[in-house]
């Protein structure tokens, strides 16, 4: 049988090496376990889940309660429970209890409280920051709650966190200065190796018990690095096979479809003759681009420009930034690569037919310039298939041109551009 968790933390306390104003030392010094937790507390809590001793320590701390031999720990979080652990968190920093006696509805004590400590604003209609207080909360609105718990000398910045550093959380959005200041604390770390936070996310109970454990014990808030990646440009790699794209996506007109059918590149592919980023589904009567948002993928590459490089660069790039947006809103943390138009032969350059007119390299180079600045603007990846395609002369070789002629590519073009992806990531 384990431990009391109550054992292991006396431990683990001793390890904390942070130099605190000395307000704050006391406020966290409050923070000692108020009962035993035993194995088998919770029906639904077992001694190997990742969430054990978390669960362990907020129930010895008094800061999450189970119900009838559970402690659900899929379950969402509340506003009202959010609330709940914000004020017993602030009350035993202050005092070293939490004594609250709850009433109908049993969270209005701590709803008072907390709009007493600033916990929770008023604004001037009189209304607080929820007024559904049973709801799931968000994790943005969970890490605001709980931001207001604790003061700013008890969550000293512990980790290097860049501007912007976070995928899914700008500078300027909604709550991201609640959200980087737990981050540099170690007490948020994101779902994956790069940070991701999912803001929009309902928060889990046993998500909950981290945060708040890490809250109150500063000797478990995470140590780690998150550097804004130096977008927009990609830096050859080693070849990568299929395994990396196995949840990517490609989303776009003619010549992505071509990369669908001749490149020998496996990803999941949202493609259709005609389409544009001003009307992304074209004539496609399964509606490509509506499909590619019901997904959720980890990098997703787009491939337009070519029909409507005769609206200019600066229409074209405003096209590009209203999908990105989309896509980012349904796909928290997605990478983004967007590919450059291919070259184009001299012949079809130089020739005055149909192509001649519109697909030339200047202009084509020319928008293929502003998509590299719109990416280094909305923190994307520039992927150059153009330059990589083009022989000495500047152009495409008439071997990867297609039967139509150019900027449709034959087999080997095809194959030539998707060695430039599984080497640019």
């Amino acid at each position: 049988m384990k431990r009391s968790f109550s054992a292991i933390m006396a431990l683990v306390l001793c390890l904390g090496c942070l130099v605190l104003p000395a307000r704050a030392e006391e406020g966290l010094a409050n923070f000692k376990p108020a009962a035993r937790y035993v194995e088998g507390q919770f029906d639904d809590v077992g001694a190997g889940d990742w969430f054990h001793d978390n669960v362990a320590a907020v129930y010895e701390l008094g800061l999450m309660v189970g119900n009838n031999g559970r402690f659900s720990p899929e379950g969402k979080v509340t506003y009202a429970e959010a609330v709940a652990m914000a004020a017993r968190l602030n009350s035993i920093y202050a005092t070293g209890a939490a004594e609250f006696a709850q009433g109908s509805p049993w969270y209005q004590v701590y709803v008072d409280y907390a709009l007493e400590q600033g916990i929770l604003t008023v604004n001037a209609d009189g209304e607080t920051e929820t007024q559904d207080m049973e709801a799931p909360i968000s994790r943005r609105m969970f890490a605001l709650i709980l931001s207001r718990a604790l003061p700013a000398e008890a969550l000293p910045p512990v980790n290097q966190v860049e501007d912007n550093a976070i995928p899914d959380v700008k500078l300027g959005d909604d709550r991201a200065e609640e959200i980087y200041r737990l981050y540099r604390a170690g007490v948020l770390t994101g779902g994956d190796e790069r940070g991701t936070f999912s803001p929009e996310e309902d928060i889990r109970r046993s998500a909950a018990a981290t945060v708040v454990t890490r809250m109150a014990y500063r000797s478990l808030r995470m140590r780690f690095t998150l550097v804004k990646p130096p977008y927009p440009d990609l830096a050859e790699q080693p070849r990568a096979d299929d395994s990396l794209f196995a949840n990517s996506a490609m989303v776009g007109n003619s010549l992505a479809q071509g990369m669908k059918i001749f490149s020998e590149l496996s990803m999941n592919y949202f493609v259709y003759q005609s389409t544009t980023v001003f009307d992304p589904n074209g004539y496609d009567p399964e509606r490509c681009y509506d499909r590619l948002l019901k997904g959720k993928y980890d990098r997703v590459y787009m491939e337009y420009g070519i029909n409507e490089i005769g609206f200019g660069p600066e229409k074209v790039c405003a096209g590009y930034e209203k999908l990105i947006e989309e896509i980012r809103q349904r796909m928290p943390g997605v990478e983004i690569y967007v590919m450059a138009l291919p070259p184009v032969t001299y012949q079809t350059a130089t020739s005055g037919n149909r192509n001649g007119s519109v697909f030339t390299m200047v202009q084509i180079r020319e928008l293929n310039a502003a998509l590299r600045e719109m990416c280094e603007r909305n923190d994307c990846w520039y992927l150059d298939c153009c330059e990589g395609l083009c022989d000495e002369t500047g152009y495409l070789p008439e071997r990867y041109a297609g039967w139509d002629g150019s900027p449709h590519l034959d087999v080997s073009g095809y194959q030539a551009w998707a060695e430039i992806i599984r080497t640019h990531y």
